[in-house]
């Protein structure tokens, strides 16, 4: 059986899934990508497999396809290419994972969005199911068309091929706690963020609470060239102390922060194995990124984000975690995490394990999880 690998953009290198140098590569890699890709590949049984971008079409025969999904569900998003794509394959489909993007929770968005609609009718024509990120995403589909909708939340969560199992470490509440804080100092005003400024801004805070109150504080840039070089130990000092000015410039922060303490915490990685095994040296990740708190989730940790758009304040109400929204006052996360309910977030994640597990089946992949 040969199977279509739609939009998968990972990279691997010796059974690792990593990626190369930001800084020397032509190709930026998206990490969370990386985190998805790899995740589905994990979970699923494949024979043969081709991959293909969207606006390319299909040239052999396959027996199915499976799309990554990622935040397609936008205005932005060049629908003629995907329906193109799609059409050129003579085969079922099944999209794992799939989301709508938007600074607010407005279902309508997409209502006038006659190629969001095509999209949607192939995968009802020709998919069992459609596996969707949360209950915004399923709302929106739904005014779109869809049927046989499954709320699966993301397929990187069971990377492990396990149920994450969250419990507070005993550490959290003191200061000998270590404390990741996953970084996107470069969000601006487009549909991926509601409050730029007021995001930005949010760093400042988590960087000196990280600081403050610690013994051990991580700071994880997650694709931003800026704070990449931060953390290259192979630039000279001063370039990197050069590039922590900017970012602290960029989230107005010269004030309270000075270059060495990005240069002190700054972390940086280059596979998912290596972010993983970093992750479990904490007691929890706070911060911005969504796939960047939930490398603690998937080694049994605690998080806590800080929301500027649709896409993370629909992933924390289906899993049930904690959060903020940036334009809110500065709240300590600690005490939240030690305080917030985790036997429900099990319980919602449990959920998602199993929905994952009837979404693969019923389009007929064998899953592993």
């Amino acid at each position: 059986m040969k199977t279509a690998l739609v939009h998968f953009n990972h990279s691997s290198d010796k059974n690792l899934t990593t990626w190369a140098d930001m800084r020397t590569s032509k190709w930026k890699p998206n990490y969370g990508d990386m985190l998805v890709c790899a995740a589905i590949l994990r979970e699923v049984a494949l024979g043969d497999t081709v991959r293909l971008s969207f606006g390319n079409l299909l040239t052999q025969s396959v027996d199915r396809a499976l799309i990554r999904g990622s935040t397609y569900l936008h205005n932005n998003m060049d629908f003629d290419a995907v329906n193109k794509t799609l059409d050129s394959i003579d085969a079922p489909l099944a999209i794992v994972g799939l989301g709508a993007q938007n600074p607010t929770q407005d279902v309508t968005f997409l209502d006038q969005n006659e190629g969001a609609k095509g999209f949607v009718a192939r995968l009802n024509e020709r998919s069992k199911s459609i596996s969707v990120r949360g209950d915004f995403t399923a709302a929106v589909l739904d005014r779109l068309g869809a049927s046989n909708i499954r709320v699966t939340g993301c397929p990187s969560l069971f990377y492990t091929l396990k149920c994450p199992q969250i419990s507070l470490p005993e550490r959290l509440s003191t200061k000998k706690c270590a404390l990741g804080v996953s970084l996107h100092s470069g969000l601006s005003d487009n549909i991926f963020c509601v409050a730029p400024k007021e995001a930005r801004r949010a760093h400042v805070d988590a960087i000196l609470y990280g600081i403050g109150e610690c013994a051990k504080l991580s700071l994880f840039e997650q694709g931003v060239m800026t704070e990449f070089k931060v953390a290259d130990e192979k630039l000279p000092m001063i370039e990197r102390m050069e590039a922590a000015s900017a970012v602290i410039k960029n989230i107005a922060g010269e004030k309270e922060l000075a270059p060495q303490d990005l240069v002190r915490h700054m972390v940086s990685v280059k596979s998912i194995e290596e972010w993983l095994s970093l992750a479990a040296e904490l007691d929890a990740i706070i911060g911005f990124r969504f796939h960047g708190n939930m490398v603690a989730l998937l080694q049994g940790k605690p998080c806590y984000y800080l929301v500027y758009d649709s896409r993370i304040t629909e992933f924390c109400d289906l899993y049930k975690l904690p959060y903020q929204d940036v334009r809110d006052g500065w709240k300590d996360p600690v005490k939240i995490m030690i305080e917030h309910d985790w036997d429900a977030a099990n319980t919602a994640i449990q959920v998602c394990h199993a929905e994952l597990k009837e979404f693969y089946q019923e389009n007929g992949y064998n899953t592993v999880i």
